[in-house]
This record gives structure tokens, sequence and C-alpha cells, in this order.
């Protein structure tokens, strides 16, 4: 039985995406943030709070927060972090704060294309 990759197909039928690949389209420090997006949970989205007097005798000082100084690369994470969770079946909302953060319908599909394609294909249901 013979294998097919065809996880490149579509560069090649469209002659317009057949000179870029996903990773060309996306920067180093992209393609940074979006390997270190893999590590982080659904919960690093919500904003942090600030512990309370009696939380911070108990549990010490509040964390660091995991968000990014910069706003652009800020949503380009919170994109990829969706996109680690919920694959190809991301929420609209994603994407609409992607884009209005200033990222291209390029590179948002570069973005899931690359987490797509290094994602596992399935879950396991039992161990």
């Amino acid at each position: 039985m013979a294998f097919i990759d065809f996880s490149d197909a579509a560069y090649q039928a469209v002659p317009a995406l057949a000179a870029t690949s996903p990773t060309e389209t996306l920067s180093a420090l992209e393609r940074r943030i979006v390997a270190l997006a893999r590590s982080d949970t659904l919960d690093t989205l919500r904003p942090s709070r600030k512990r309370g007097w009696f939380a911070r005798l108990v549990l010490g000082p509040t964390p660091p927060s995991a968000m990014l100084a910069n706003a652009q690369l800020e949503s380009l994470r919170r994109l990829a972090v969706r996109a680690w969770h919920h694959g190809y079946t991301l929420p609209v909302s994603a994407l609409r704060e992607a884009r209005q953060a200033g990222w291209s319908e390029a590179k948002i599909g570069a973005v899931v294309d690359i987490i797509g394609r290094e994602r596992a294909p399935f879950r396991r249901l039992a161990a």
C-alpha cells in the first residue's frame, strides 16, 4: 500500500500560492510565538486578576502574566493558543480579533495551517 502526501498539494495546484509556503509567510519571531503558544492553556486568554491581601499572604505574589507587551504579537499568540486547542474549528471571534489587529488572511491561514500540521490527528478518549 502506498502513501501519498497531500499536505502541500494546494501550493502546487494554485500558482499564486506556489511561490510561498506557510512557513515562508511568517517571520522567525512569529513562528517562535506560535511554538511558544503550544504550551499555553485557554486560561491564559482571560485577563489576570490581582490577588487580594489574604491570597497574597497564603499563595504569595501574583504570578507574571502570559500576555505579550506588543499588541499585534499578543493577538497572534491568542490566535495560536486557540488554534492549538481547537484546530481548524476556530471560533469566528478569534479570526475577527486577528484581522482587527492587522493580520492578513494569508498570515492567519499560515498560522492555522502550521498548527494543523503539527497537531495530533485525533485525541484519545481513554488511556
